[in-house]
C-alpha cells in the first residue's frame, strides 16, 4: 500500500457490524498498522453502535454513517484511502429467502458500485469478505472448485466476486477471502448462525433443535479468526493480491456444536427433529492453500461457545416448562 502523509487510511465498510466490530479494534494494537488510520463507514441498520464505544486509542478512528448504496457518501469515504477492506453485506441467510431483492442490491450492485468508485479514486487495493457458502451443497471445496450457490444470500456474493475479479482488467488489485461462518464474542454481536445461536439458546435456558441427523458439516471460524486473516492479508499485501483464499477455523458437524456447548453447559437439552430446514446445505471447505501462506487458525469452537454463554452467565435457570413458553402461547 502506498504512503500519504506518512500515514495510511484503510477504509472498512460495514466497520460496525460483528466481523467489523473485532477488525477495527484488532487493528489498531497490531504494531504492524500501527501508523493507519482506521475509516469506518456503516449505515448502522443492524444497530452496530457498541461497536464504536470503548475503543481502544483515540485519534485512530474516523466514523462515516452512511450506505454503500450511497455514490456521494462512498465517494467521500474514499477519499486520501489507500485499501478498502469490503465487510459491508446483508447476511442473515433465512431472512434472505423472504427478501431476495434487497440482499441482491445491497451484496452485488452495492458491492460493483464501490469498486467503481474505487477504480474512480485510483484505490486499487480492495479485500473482499465473500463466503464460502458460495460453493453450495455437497463435498469439500477447494478455491478451484466450481460454485453452485444456493439461495440468494450465496448467489449474490458469487456475483458480487464475479464483479470484483472482472474489475482486474481496468487496475483493481483484489483479494478475496471465502470465509466460514464466523462465530465467538465480538462487540456487535450475531446470533441468527448456527454456532452464536446455540450458545444464545442454552445460555437463557431454552433447548437446542436439530434437525435431521445433526451430521451436516459447517464451515467455522472464531470472529477474532477472522480479523487475524485479515490483517495477515493487508500485512501481506503483494503475496495475497489476486487470489481467492478459503478461510477456516475447523469444517465441524451440528453434532460437534452440540457438544462444544454441551462441554460448558451439560444441562442444555436438546430436541431432534426430522423437520427439513436447510438440512441440505452439508458441505466442507478446505484451508491448506492459505494456511499455507503462513496464517493458521487459533481458536476452537469450544473456546468460541464458552466465551459467549459466559454473557448470559448471570441469568437463573427457568423450568423446562417456563422456559419453552413463547409469546404465541401466552393467552
Amino acid at each position: 500500500m502506498g504512503s500519504k502523509a506518512n500515514t495510511r487510511v484503510i477504509l472498512i465498510t460495514g466497520g460496525c457490524g460483528y466481523i467489523g466490530s473485532q477488525l477495527i479494534r484488532d487493528l489498531a494494537g497490531d504494531p504492524r498498522f500501527a501508523d493507519v488510520i482506521i475509516r469506518i463507514l456503516d449505515n448502522m441498520q443492524r444497530g452496530g453502535y457498541p461497536a464504536l464505544m470503548n475503543l481502544p486509542t483515540e485519534g485512530r478512528y474516523q466514523f462515516i454513517e452512511g450506505d454503500i448504496l450511497d455514490p456521494v457518501t462512498v465517494r467521500w469515504a474514499l477519499r486520501g484511502v489507500d485499501a478498502v477492506v469490503h465487510l459491508a453485506a446483508v447476511v442473515r441467510t433465512p431472512f434472505s429467502y423472504d427478501h431476495p431483492a434487497w440482499m441482491e442490491q445491497v451484496n452485488h450492485w452495492g458491492t460493483a458500485q464501490l469498486v467503481e468508485q474505487c477504480l474512480d479514486a485510483q484505490v486499487t487495493r480492495f479485500f473482499f469478505a465473500s463466503s464460502a457458502s458460495v460453493y453450495g451443497p455437497g463435498g469439500v471445496f477447494e478455491e478451484t472448485s466450481a460454485c453452485r450457490p444456493v439461495g440468494p444470500y450465496a448467489q449474490s456474493k458469487w456475483r458480487a466476486e464475479r464483479v470484483v475479479m472482472a474489475a482486474r482488467e481496468r487496475g483493481l488489485r483484489p483479494t478475496i477471502l471465502r470465509l466460514a461462518t464466523a462465530f465467538g464474542y465480538a462487540p456487535t454481536m450475531r446470533f441468527d448462525a448456527v454456532a452464536n445461536r446455540f450458545a444464545y439458546l442454552a445460555g437463557i435456558g431454552r433447548p437446542l433443535t436439530v434437525y435431521g441427523t445433526g451430521e451436516q458439516i459447517r464451515p467455522l471460524i472464531h470472529v477474532r479468526d477472522v480479523s487475524r486473516a485479515i490483517r495477515f492479508c493487508l500485512a501481506h499485501s503483494e503475496d495475497t493480491e489476486d487470489h481467492i483464499f478459503n478461510v477456516v477455523g475447523e469444517n465441524a458437524s451440528v453434532l460437534d456444536i452440540v457438544e462444544a456447548v454441551r462441554s460448558v453447559k451439560p444441562e442444555v437439552r436438546i430436541h431432534y427433529t426430522e423437520q427439513d430446514v436447510l438440512t441440505h446445505l452439508s458441505f466442507a471447505i478446505d484451508g491448506r492453500k492459505f494456511e499455507e501462506m503462513g496464517w493458521e487458525p487459533r481458536y476452537t469452537v469450544e473456546t468460541g461457545m464458552a466465551e459467549v454463554l459466559a454473557l448470559f452467565k448471570g441469568l437463573a435457570v427457568l423450568s423446562a416448562e417456563f422456559s419453552e413458553i413463547t409469546t404465541d402461547s401466552i393467552p
